[in-house]
């Protein structure tokens, strides 16, 4: 056990300098890097061109990234699907546990089995990662092959890498029984009781099967990065994320302090934008730490009915109404300073304007608006498109109605109510002078309109969820050809007034007043009682869920403080 145990920890270390190594010098792991004298180096890169928010391991990757464990290379990627090899994987570790905080030893690796000299035979003094694989096999994360031989250069596999994870920081536990859980029975018999502690302290991740552990095919950056992310957490050092692919868990991970009924998620789901129930104040909360970033005052004698933040966590925009001029206005703000961006007015109103829908296109580019104002008892509703930078008009509609639109921008779905009793939804695609233009309504479905909501999928499909007074329709449409692809049932209730669809296509919220909250699964057909529930948010992926804890139109009852519950897929 003790080679066995060796081989899996040099590989592990070679996977961290690979990973590291390419990402902050963006040379190969075969050429010697120099080390560079200390100098100012700006903030950290969270984001890359080829890791886009709705990719499985991006919470990981980014995550690393702002703990400065990993970086990217000059071009801004980050080679996501490239193997580690066992010296970049050395390289991570040091980064990941012997440069961030002290790395206490195990006591049980102050032993005579302790490697008397800290390098191995085939890793010479000059080679770029001798340093990193010196600290981590003095700390107990490498041993190697027979010959003293690490094999800096070779990638490590995804089992390798985990006990060298495991076995390096100590970790045990967990029964062997639970190695069932895995379809494939490929795990070496040596690798058996470190897979059982790493699953026990839920540092395995796999995607995109969950029953798949693949243990013998090299890991990918991506992979070790979720691996790494994963000891932090075990460690206290950083927040859960979710895991795709995997069930919600009921224990919100954070409780946001505020009352709110309009809020949404930046792309990654680490920021929500609140609108307080008042209309008085805009706030920007973390959603893994619980804490206020920023807040934004409406001012005296204005108050925000709507407001968005875009999908890069660093713009916030808000339609407001002023008094006593009624004028409403649509303006933008930077987050970090808090400062306006720009102001600019969409019209007059000579009443409270209500229902107002606001969000920002995935590139960032463009914020839509939907606003119906209320003149002299008339209802004039007016749906814009305005240029993210400097708030100049784009176009408007000649249509109104929500509205949700594609990930890559190309269309819109308004939903259109004639009457009270049926509805439709109209598809508007942009065309080649970046002007929307009408393309197809959907067939109706054969259900009275009692509720509606859509939303468009990440792989472009729209999700639209039909109701009768005891039943749900979600049907899936293809915007491209207006074909119905899947319908599924769904158990509604007449009561339901808080709905939610996941943009991933598979979560969805119930919440009323005789079935009460309900989170479940369209591909499972899985029901959870929840919680409590009233207004909804899913974040992009549809890994995390934002909920309102209480109806505040809700009479005769006890209601709770209150808050907004951020909820998250995890692995267990």
């Amino acid at each position: 056990m003790r080679f066995r145990s060796q081989f899996c920890l040099g590989l592990a270390l070679s996977l961290s300098l690979s990973l590291l190594a390419p990402l902050s010098a963006s040379v190969s792991a075969q050429t010697p890097v120099p080390t560079p004298a200390p100098v100012p180096t700006p903030a950290p890169r969270t984001s890359f061109r080829d890791v886009p928010a709705d990719y499985w391991a991006y919470e990981y990757i980014s995550g690393l990234a702002r703990f400065s464990v990993i970086s990217g290379f000059s071009d801004g990627t980050f080679k996501p699907n490239e193997p580690v090899t066992h010296a970049q994987f050395a390289a991570i570790l040091n980064q990941a546990f012997m440069s961030a905080q002290p790395f206490q030893v195990p006591n049980e690796r102050l032993n005579a089995t302790q490697p008397s000299t800290p390098t191995f035979a085939d890793v010479p003094n000059d080679h770029w990662a001798a340093g990193y694989i010196a600290k981590a096999r003095t700390a107990g994360f490498l041993s190697g092959y027979p010959g003293n031989q690490l094999k800096p250069n070779q990638p490590i596999s995804r089992v390798q890498a985990l006990i060298s994870i495991a076995n390096g920081l100590g970790y045990q536990g967990g029964s062997m029984a639970e190695l069932s859980a895995y379809r494939d029975a490929a795990i070496p018999e040596y690798a058996r009781p470190g897979i059982t502690a790493a699953r026990a302290v839920n540092i395995v991740v796999n995607y995109p099967a969950l029953d798949r552990l693949l243990p013998n095919r090299p890991a990918t950056r991506a992979e070790i990065a979720a691996f790494v992310y994963q000891a932090l957490v075990k460690d206290g050092r950083a927040q859960p994320v979710a895991v795709a692919g995997a069930r919600w868990n009921k224990a919100p991970i954070t409780t946001l302090p505020t009352a709110a009924e309009v809020f949404s998620f930046s792309a990654d789901g680490q920021r929500l934008l609140a609108l307080t129930t008042d209309g008085a104040k805009l706030q920007v909360w973390n959603t893994q730490t619980g804490a206020l970033i920023k807040e934004i005052a409406a001012g005296d004698q204005t108050h925000f009915d709507g407001a968005a933040i875009n999908k890069d966590g660093t713009t916030v925009a808000a339609i407001a109404q002023t008094s006593p001029t009624n004028t409403v206005e649509l303006a933008a703000w930077a987050i970090e300073t808090g400062q306006p961006l720009w102001k600019k007015t969409i019209g007059p109103a000579t009443s409270t304007i209500d229902g107002s829908q606001i969000a920002f296109s995935n590139d960032n580019q463009r914020i839509i608006t939907f606003v119906e104002t209320n003149r002299d008892g008339t209802s004039v509703p007016q749906l814009a498109l305005w240029n993210t930078a400097n708030g100049e008009a784009v176009q408007s509609l000649d249509t109104s109605g929500r509205f949700t639109i594609s990930p890559n921008g190309q269309f819109l779905a308004i939903q259109i109510y004639p009457n009270d009793s049926s509805g439709r939804v109209d598809l508007w695609r942009l065309n080649q002078s970046g002007i929307f233009e009408y393309a197809r309504t959907l067939p109706p479905e054969d259900v009275l309109f009692w509720g509606m909501n859509m939303v468009f999928r990440n792989d472009g499909l729209l999700n639209v969820l039909t109701r009768s007074p005891y039943d749900g329709l979600l049907v899936t449409w293809n915007p491209q050809t207006g074909a119905r692809v899947t319908s599924t049932e769904l158990p509604a209730d007449r009561s339901d007034d808080a709905i939610g669809l996941s943009p991933d296509g598979d979560s969805y919220f119930f919440s009323g007043t005789v079935a009460r909250a309900r989170l479940g699964s369209v591909k499972t057909g899985e029901v959870q009682d929840w919680p409590g529930g009233y207004r909804v948010a899913f974040s992009d992926r549809g890994n995390y869920l934002a909920l309102t804890n209480h109806n505040p139109y809700e009479v005769g009852l006890a209601l709770p403080t209150p808050a907004i519950s951020i909820y998250a897929k995890t692995a267990h």
